[in-house]
């Protein structure tokens, strides 16, 4: 079941009817789901694996509890930044990262790594490359030339 921001324009109760009936019928009729969301505290609590996108390609896929532990990539790392979370104390301590610059374009993306003009590691190298999504640890793929490798890759 495709469900594109199932919950976006509604009401807090009536989303978590719905993604409580969602869920429901997910367990019941043994589903699978892919859940489009910019909300990410939503995603965290439906999906099991998280897939984020930058201008229509994937930065990085992990397991859910994995990437929001320990997300890898500079745009994942931003966006959970920006976070909002209910408890003071964990506010605090999130260190928000402010990304400069403009988001490009989709129909004409930079050369090399399309977040680069945004990316707080980016050096001349990711202007010229484009990276591919790469294992970097067991379930954790990341696409970035300069995320180091965090673990022993999975066997294919």
């Amino acid at each position: 079941m495709i469900c594109d921001e199932p919950v976006s324009a509604l009401d807090v109760s009536i989303q978590a009817q719905i993604i409580n009936l969602l869920m429901h019928l997910q367990r019941k009729l043994n589903l699978t789901m892919i859940f489009i969301a910019h909300d990410l505290k939503v995603v965290e609590h439906v999906s099991t694996e998280v897939a984020v996108m930058y201008l229509g390609r994937i930065v990085e896929r992990a397991p859910s509890a994995l990437l929001y532990k320990n997300p890898q990539h500079p745009y994942t790392q931003a966006l959970l930044s920006a976070v909002p979370w209910p408890d003071p104390r964990r506010a605090k301590s999130n260190n928000k990262i402010i990304l400069q610059g403009d988001l490009p374009s989709p129909i004409s993306p930079p050369k090399g790594c399309a977040f680069h003009p945004r990316c707080p590691l980016a050096d001349s190298e990711c202007s010229r490359i484009e990276p591919t999504l790469t294992q970097k640890s067991e379930d954790h793929e990341v696409s970035c030339l300069k995320v180091q490798d965090t673990g022993p890759a999975r066997k294919k």
